[in-house]
Formats: structure tokens, sequence, C-alpha cells
């Protein structure tokens, strides 16, 4: 099952031809990452100042289809690929129009400590969370 987070393209996405900066798709990612946190109790402030972890972006990347213009609205389909044991893979279909596909984005997290920055397993409650967005 897939978290779906809404977001509008803004004019400060935009180049001078008010089409959407093909990095900028990313905002989009995040936006819809911190939408689903917050759906789930995770923000991120709890995460590193109670349970002593948070969980970073260690490799991200993008793909970009089709045209965006400013005031589209867009809908970001966020669904986990892969759990491991430190680190899990996260998918960001971006839609215009419920269904044209006009990016995707990919981002790799891994869990580390706020105490020491190291790499840490990732915590059961992070696991069923992800569990639940996860697609084959």
């Amino acid at each position: 099952m897939k978290f779906i987070s809404k977001n509008k393209v803004r004019m400060h996405d935009t180049d001078m031809a008010q089409r959407l900066y093909f990095a900028r798709q990313f905002r989009f990612a995040n936006d819809a990452l911190e939408d689903w946190s917050f759906s789930r109790d995770l923000d991120y402030f709890h995460l590193a100042m109670e349970k002593g972890f948070m969980f970073v972006i260690v490799h991200a990347e993008a793909d970009y289809y089709k045209q965006m213009r400013v005031g589209e609205e867009v809908e970001i389909h966020l669904s986990c690929e892969h759990i491991g044991t430190t680190s899990f893979s996260l998918m960001y279909q971006i839609y215009r129009n419920k269904d044209e596909m006009v990016g995707l984005c990919r981002t790799v997290h891994v869990t580390i400590s706020t105490k020491t920055g190291e790499k840490i397993p990732l915590p059961d409650a992070l696991k069923e969370h992800l569990q639940k967005i996860f697609v084959k």
C-alpha cells in the first residue's frame, strides 16, 4: 500500500519558462516523506531527541518524464522498495491528473545513532511503519 501526498508546483520550483526545474522533484519527495513521517508519529525531532536515532539519505536519484508548470497539482505516491538491516529504499512516483506519471525519485536511507553518528539496525517501530508501505 502506498502513502499519497498532495502538492502544487510553485513559482520557486520553476525556471524562467515556468517549467519545473528537474531537481525540484526532490522537494516533492522530501515533502511526501515529511507528510508520511508526521502521519506515523515519526517526526524527526522526536526520533532524534527521544528515540536516539534518525534516518539520513545516502543516495538519491530522479527521472524527469514530463514538464510541469506553475499551479499544477501533483500527487506523490510514496512506497518502500527495500528494507534492509540498517537501511531502506523509498520510491516517489509523481503524478499529474492522478494517472500521468511526470517524475520518479528514489532515495536510500540509513539509520544512525544520534549519539555516535554510526549506523544502527533499523528500529522495530520504524520497520513496522515501512512494511505498511512496502511494495514488491
